[in-house]
């Protein structure tokens, strides 16, 4: 029930902010409401749902102060495993991200690119050889997917991608020359680059007189 759960959640198909409910969610599934108790207890752990007083459990919806902490955190992990890893990575693993990069700059929907995205950092920290390092940094980088996925398709923005397109293709060059310092570098202008996007959105919405929790369209 979990994994189903959290498949939905990553996927795109329960965006951020979505309530979930236990009784609905029992029958869909046709489960008693047990596992869906039990699912909501172990997705709260990964941080992938929260409760909220007014709504029950929903998926979670960061705050300004969660994109902060998150990206926070990451900074501090992920140079260090893009550091590592220029000193490690194979040439089957270059090539694979040659390949992701190019597909990359290929697709067109916005939910694809997130998915190769991901693949392309997951494929970075995995050359790194540090399971610990990546398991840290995988459940991190959960914890705000649904969110990342939402804005990518409710406030697209073709400017921001083609930044984020021209720093992979930086990072994977430093892989390439095995520059571990380098590549450090590259991956934290790139992680905060990332962090003032997604803060600049909570920005734009209160600029707007709305609520920073993510809604139907834009």
């Amino acid at each position: 029930m979990a994994a189903e759960l959290r498949r939905l959640i990553l996927s795109g198909e329960m965006p951020a902010g979505t309530r979930l409910r236990q009784v609905e969610l029992a029958k869909r599934f046709n489960v008693s409401t047990t596992p869906v108790r039990e699912a909501f207890t172990a997705l709260a752990r990964e941080g992938l749902v929260r409760h909220d007083p007014q709504r029950g459990v929903v998926v979670f919806s960061p705050s300004p102060e969660d994109v902060r902490e998150n990206y926070e955190i990451r900074i501090a992990l992920e140079p260090l495993a893009a550091e590592i890893a220029a000193r490690n990575i194979s040439d089957d693993e270059l090539r694979r991200l040659d390949d992701l990069l190019t597909r990359m700059g290929k697709v067109k929907r916005q939910l694809d690119y997130q998915t190769l995205n991901r693949q392309f950092h997951r494929t970075i920290y995995g050359a790194a050889r540090r399971p610990r390092l990546l398991e840290l940094i995988e459940s991190l980088r959960d914890a705000f997917e649904a969110y990342i996925r939402f804005d990518a398709v409710m406030r697209p923005d073709p400017q921001y991608r083609d930044a984020a397109h021209r720093e992979h293709e930086a990072i994977l060059a430093a892989l390439k020359s095995h520059h571990p310092a380098r590549a450090r570098a590259r991956m934290k202008a790139h992680l905060s680059n990332n962090a003032s996007h997604y803060l600049s959105t909570f920005a734009e919405d209160r600029s707007d007189g709305v609520s920073s929790a993510p809604r139907a369209g834009r």
